[in-house]
Order: C-alpha cells, then sequence, then structure tokens
C-alpha cells in the first residue's frame, strides 16, 4: 500500500505550520502582546493556543494527564499580555512542539490515518483522518483571526 493519504495529511500540516510561523515573524513586535479589537484577540494568545492544540492533540502531548500544568506559559486562555510569551519566546516553544508534532506525523502510513477513532473520540470523526482534518478546521480558523490582525497593522496576509 502506498502512503499517499499520509502524505497528503503530512504536507497539509507542514504547509499550516509553516504558515503559523511566518504570521508570528512577519507579526510586529510592539503588537505582538497588544489586545485586536476585543481583550481576547491578543495575537500571542492565539499563535499560543494553536501551539498548545498542535502540541497536546497532534504531538501527542494529551497522553500526558499532566500536559494542561506542564505548559510553559500556562492556559492560553488565561493568558494576559503580562503571562503571555514575547515572540522570541513563542518562536522557541513552537519549534520545539513542531519537532514534536513532526516526529510523529513521520510515522503515519496509509492504514493508520484509516484507522476508526476509539467511541471516546468520535467527536473528532469517525477514522483518523477524519480527526486530521478537524486539526487542520482548528488551525485554519485562528490562522485566519491572526491574518486578520496583520492586515490591521498594515501588513499583508500570510497564507502557503
Amino acid at each position: 500500500m502506498s502512503d499517499i493519504l499520509a502524505n497528503d495529511v503530512r504536507t497539509q500540516y507542514e504547509k499550516a505550520f509553516a504558515t503559523i510561523k511566518g504570521i508570528v515573524e512577519a507579526f510586529p513586535e510592539d503588537k505582538w502582546l497588544v489586545p485586536h479589537g476585543d481583550v481576547y484577540y491578543i495575537p500571542s494568545r492565539i499563535a499560543y493556543h494553536l501551539a498548545s492544540f498542535i502540541d497536546g492533540l497532534i504531538a501527542g502531548g494529551y497522553s500526558d494527564p499532566d500536559f494542561r500544568s506542564k505548559l510553559p506559559f500556562g492556559a492560553w486562555i488565561d493568558g494576559t499580555p503580562e503571562t503571555l510569551p514575547n515572540k522570541k519566546a513563542f518562536i522557541g516553544y513552537y519549534d520545539e512542539v513542531i519537532g514534536r508534532a513532526n516526529k510523529v506525523l513521520s510515522a503515519l502510513d496509509d492504514a493508520k490515518v484509516t484507522e476508526q477513532l476509539p467511541a471516546d473520540m468520535a467527536r473528532f470523526g469517525a477514522t483518523q483522518i477524519g480527526a486530521h482534518l478537524r486539526n487542520m478546521r482548528e488551525l485554519s480558523a485562528h490562522t485566519g483571526e491572526l491574518n486578520k490582525m496583520l492586515i490591521e497593522n498594515g501588513i499583508d496576509d500570510i497564507w502557503f
């Protein structure tokens, strides 16, 4: 069996991961910890949510019952400009997360991505590929938010 499905999954994650990093790198340093229209929309908070999501669901962090308590900057939803990471700290964490995620993704093959999900994960889809599609929807939603904030700062949106 070829790994055509698994390769497509990996390719789309690579592009999503690169888009997130590109947005972060392009984001003005002086706007990184500033709310954009609403206190929820702090670029660092949204980016940190994406990183912790990738770390938990794609890199396998949620298999550790203490995962959330080990996050380097606390729970993303509780983040404030005082507790959220600056760009340099975020990129350090993000690069580590992507390394872990890529290691997990490198083990995918077509048999794995077509496996049925356990019953307790049915909210993510019927199969592993369904869960990956759901993950990409989450990444896309928040990437769009970050891109909107880039545009609000006079910078073109980024999408790979």
